[in-house]
Parts: structure tokens; C-alpha cells; sequence
């Protein structure tokens, strides 16, 4: 995986990414391609955003978005490439369901599924393998602070003291922490149009937890290993093992955005009990002794709310700043990746 931390003062680039989630890496992929110099700033250790894996014990769990669809012609060619690269592949055409997370388990008509795809050794793979398409190395565990405007240039301050200058910048942090980096910098109205303001400001996610289980012996969860429920505190069910993504059984509960919400500032423990007892039907055993190991994520931005339906938003023209992410177009991993892509198209027709 391509990257790298950093403790430069200044650097002038052409466009700064802020996210290095799908969106953000479909938009660096682009530009890059197009002969910018590209420079993307993440937060975290790794690449990748929601698009998340984890190593517990000896289990390997996908702990955030669980599988993505492919509808467009320009995800598609890049989902093609990437399968070609062997980094992802497809899981199945449909999951089964049921109303609650006990069961009993609902099948679907084989004639209502479309393929489902998951990266190679989790979701990380299709993030780790954009990643490592560019030119320059993804800078981790880069917090920025603020984004200003000056002489006709954008400035980004970072925690690590770096500032970072360049010709544009494309934001694909959850709405709301833009927002903060905008109003940190002095990018708000009158500076910003305040229309565009309002709508940025209104945009609202969804909680989730999602706990991951290494488990002392395979889960009772029916092939293909995703289960669909529809009530009670547990929306999503994965048996990483029959994935395939897994070399130890292990098991990923992603609660309810009610659930989540509701429990948010709950003692994690107590948040990973109720979940267990949820599922408990699929476990081999009693939890006690079957359960090895948890680990237990707290999403705050999982899922927006109201996704906006524009693919991005254009914060100003000159010098060109833009929003996108998993909140326009849809709110799934093709509808970020879409939205990353359009950003950087955006950005490209204003600089020339």
C-alpha cells in the first residue's frame, strides 16, 4: 500500500485531496492520470475510510461497508481492472434474510439478485489497490485543522504542523468535519455562497456499531455468509469465514442506526453483550466459551441521512474547492466512488 507520513512545513501541489476513502482515491486517481501533481492527506493509519478490515486474533473481519455493487461504465472499468489485479472479486448474487437476527431465514428468488463484490482479502483491497496507482504516496495519519483562501490558493493547516498549498482541494470527509475544516479557515459566507452553505450544513449521518467476533469454531450463518435482517437491534450479519476473506471463523454484527444511536455513549461492553445475545442463534456453542476475542467500532458518520442527490458541491470556483463522498448521489460505495470522479472532472475543467 502506498503510503507515507510526513513532517514538511510547506508544499505546493496542484490539487490536495482530504480523505483517501473511495471517493477520494477514485478523485486522486483521476487527476493524477490527468498529469496533476496530487497530494492526499488521510487521518488514519490506512487507507480506505469505511471500506474497512481488521485483524482480530487470528480472525480478519470487514468491519464497515460489507460489499459494493457495480451499475456505471467508469466504476465498472475500474472494478474490471482491479479484479484483473486480482484485488477484488465477486461474492455472490443476493443474501438471504430474516426478520430478526434469531431467524428463521427467509431466501430470495435467484431472478432479484445482481452480483455483489468484495475485495480479495477484505475491503481494504480495492482501496490499498487504487492506493497504489499514484505517483505519490498517501500521506497517513494527517489530520487537517483548517482550509483558507489565499491569493487565489488554498491553504490547509494541519495538526502536525505541515501546511499544505495548492491550486484546488477536494474534500471527502464526512460532511460535517468539511464543514468545521471551512469554518476553522475562514471559508464560510459571505465568502462561501450561503445557499450552498445551508445545504452542506444540513447534512445529517447515522450511527453504527459494528462488532466483530473471532470465534472457536465456524457459525451456524448459512453460505453465502451475509445475512439481511429487517427488525430489532441488528441490521447485518457476515460470517468473514464462509466470505472468504477469513483464515479463522469470525463473525460481524452491524447494529440498527436506532440501535446505534440510541447506545452510542453506552459502555462498549455492555453495547457488545446485547449484540451477542442478538445473534447468539448463530453462534456454534455457548458465547462464553465460543466467543475468542471482540472488537467493537463505533461508526459516528456511517450512513447520511438524506443523501444529497448532486454527486458533489462546488464550495467555490476560484481557487476550486469541492465536496464529495458517500453523501451525494446515493450513499453506497459506487455512489462515493461516482462522486470522487465527478469532483475531479470538476476540478479539472477549472483548471485547464
Amino acid at each position: 500500500m502506498a503510503t507515507a507520513k510526513t513532517s514538511q512545513s510547506s508544499r505546493e501541489h496542484d490539487v490536495v485531496v482530504v480523505g483517501a476513502g473511495i471517493a477520494g482515491l477514485m478523485a486522486s486517481s483521476h487527476l493524477s492520470k490527468a498529469g496533476y501533481r496530487v497530494s492526499v492527506l488521510e487521518k488514519a493509519r490506512g487507507v480506505g475510510g469505511r471500506m474497512a478490515t481488521r485483524r482480530i486474533g487470528e480472525a480478519v473481519c470487514d468491519h464497515g461497508a460489507q460489499y459494493f455493487s457495480v451499475k456505471g461504465k467508469s466504476f465498472g472499468r475500474v472494478v474490471s481492472e482491479a479484479q484483473d489485479s486480482l484485488a477484488v472479486m465477486p461474492w455472490c448474487d443476493l443474501f438471504p434474510h430474516s426478520k430478526t437476527a434469531e431467524g428463521p431465514i427467509v431466501e430470495l428468488l435467484d431472478e432479484m439478485g445482481h452480483a455483489r463484490w468484495r475485495g480479495t482479502h477484505g475491503m481494504t483491497s480495492l482501496p490499498k489497490y487504487l492506493a497504489k496507482q499514484l505517483p505519490e504516496p498517501v500521506q497517513t495519519e494527517v489530520r487537517v485543522r483548517s482550509l483558507g483562501v489565499q491569493d487565489n490558493a488554498v491553504h490547509l493547516s494541519c495538526e502536525n504542523n505541515q501546511t499544505v498549498v495548492a491550486r484546488a482541494a477536494v474534500l471527502t470527509a464526512p460532511v460535517p468535519q468539511a464543514v468545521e475544516i471551512f469554518q476553522a479557515g475562514g471559508l464560510w459566507p459571505p465568502a462561501v455562497d450561503s445557499e450552498v452553505w445551508g445545504v452542506l450544513s444540513s447534512v445529517e449521518y447515522s450511527p453504527c456499531f459494528s462488532l466483530m467476533l473471532w470465534l472457536a469454531k465456524p457459525s451456524l450463518l448459512p453460505d453465502p455468509g451475509g445475512l439481511e435482517v429487517s427488525s430489532g437491534p441488528v441490521a447485518w450479519i457476515a460470517d468473514n469465514y464462509k466470505k472468504g476473506i477469513s483464515p479463522a471463523p469470525s463473525l460481524t454484527v452491524q447494529a440498527t442506526a436506532e440501535f446505534s444511536r440510541e447506545h452510542f455513549d453506552t459502555e462498549p461492553s455492555q453495547v457488545e453483550d446485547k449484540l451477542i445475545e442478538a445473534v447468539n442463534s448463530w453462534i456454534d456453542g455457548k458465547a462464553l466459551d465460543e466467543v475468542q476475542a471482540t472488537s467493537l467500532q463505533r461508526w459516528k458518520y456511517a450512513f447520511p441521512v438524506s443523501p444529497l442527490k448532486a454527486p458533489m458541491i462546488a464550495v467555490q470556483n476560484k481557487p476550486p474547492v469541492v465536496c464529495c463522498g458517500d453523501a451525494f448521489g446515493g450513499g453506497r460505495v459506487e455512489s462515493a466512488a461516482s462522486s470522487g470522479l465527478a469532483a475531479a472532472r470538476w476540478v479539472q475543467r477549472l483548471l485547464g
